[in-house]
């Protein structure tokens, strides 16, 4: 029983040695997330070893060469900085560059879409009628219906309905 005991640990723990001493590296996947592991994978972006493999027969690093591990986590530090600085650099290079079309249409929809979730929702006494209601609601879902099936048209004739709505009355 002892001796089957002794055979199942080797069998099972001498393999796991070997990876404790694996080099560390350090990559970014697709969504941008940082990943650490002994093996980055083949679509990974910036693959960087952070910590180099020793061997047994090393007996260690020279002096010179030794590092922290304050000094690691801030060389890590230091590499998060950068890529969340590059990546809100892409992020506003992005923002000022124009809306392409699906975009802008996209946008559009939104907004109309908001405005008729609004009106809907708003009491009545705001539009005098529930006549005046349905016709403007109706008026927006007609847009937005322009929008979906034309959107050039859409574009190039801009309109503005005000329609028949009780102006708030000011208190002083």
């Amino acid at each position: 029983m002892y001796f089957r005991l002794i055979a199942a640990l080797l069998f099972f723990a001498v393999p796991g040695i070997s990876y404790l001493s694996a080099d560390v590296y350090r990559w970014t996947d697709a969504q941008g997330n940082v990943h650490y592991g002994n093996q980055p994978p083949a679509d990974a972006r910036d693959a960087k070893v952070m910590f180099k493999e020793h061997t047994s027969a090393d007996p260690g690093q020279a002096e010179g060469e030794a590092r922290s591990t304050d000094e690691v986590l801030q060389e890590m530090d230091d590499q998060m900085r950068r890529e969340s600085d590059a990546r809100q650099e892409e992020e506003s290079v992005r923002k000022n560059t124009p809306p392409g079309r699906a975009e802008l249409v996209a946008r559009e929809k939104a907004k109309l879409e908001k405005k008729i979730e609004d009106l809907e929702a708003a009491p009545l006494d705001q539009f005098g009628s529930q006549r005046n209601k349905r016709a403007r609601i109706g008026y927006y879902q007609y847009r937005l219906q322009t929008l979906l099936t034309d959107p050039d048209d859409y574009f190039r004739n801009p309109e503005s309905f005000e329609g028949n709505v009780k102006l708030p009355e000011k208190t002083q």
